[in-house]
């Protein structure tokens, strides 16, 4: 079955939400041993999946803001156009692996009211076209998946997978 995307702006503002809310629900609920020490096979702590969250959500914030996704990652150029995300995200994760558990909470929080207003000056239309088309130096009869499509893996549908893997890790 083909995955299904929301359609429109209130939907897809309506699945980000839900989905929100959940990880928030979750994460508070987790201890600074939780967050910090308990590690899946790969060496990711729970503050290493938010810390990936935030990252891919500022790559968005860039798309939308005309920069490069790659910059908002913090990869270099040969790396973010291997399309290897596993390396990608280990970088990623190497990167901001140190960072105090404060400031990526707060930063969670901020990354994501930053997007959400971004995203609420979209029209339907704007988020039906091409992501394609808002990369700097896009033609503008460039073709690809709508940038809805886009927003919502790297918001709703991420937040879902990594409060299931992270729940995993845990074992809870």
């Amino acid at each position: 079955m083909a995955k299904q995307f929301p359609d429109n702006k209130a939907a897809l503002l309506a699945e980000i939400d839900r989905d929100w809310q959940s990880i928030n629900r979750f994460l508070d609920s987790l201890s600074i041993q939780q967050w910090l020490h308990i590690k899946n096979p790969d060496g990711w702590a729970t503050l290493d999946h938010v810390t990936h969250l935030i990252a891919w959500e500022q790559s968005v914030i860039y798309l939308l803001r005309g920069k490069p996704r790659r910059e908002a990652l913090q990869v270099d150029e040969a790396l973010y156009q291997s399309g290897d995300y596993d390396a990608i995200n280990h970088a990623i994760m190497l990167l901001h692996k140190d960072e105090p558990l404060a400031q990526v909470q707060e930063q969670f929080q901020g990354t994501h009211a930053e997007l959400m207003g971004l995203i609420k000056g979209l029209s339907d239309e704007q988020l039906r076209e091409p992501y394609v088309r808002f990369l700097p130096d896009a033609p503008s009869d460039a073709e690809g998946p709508p940038l809805i499509n886009l927003i919502y893996v790297n918001t709703a549908e991420h937040y879902r997978d990594h409060e299931k893997w992270i729940s995993e890790t845990l074992g809870i």
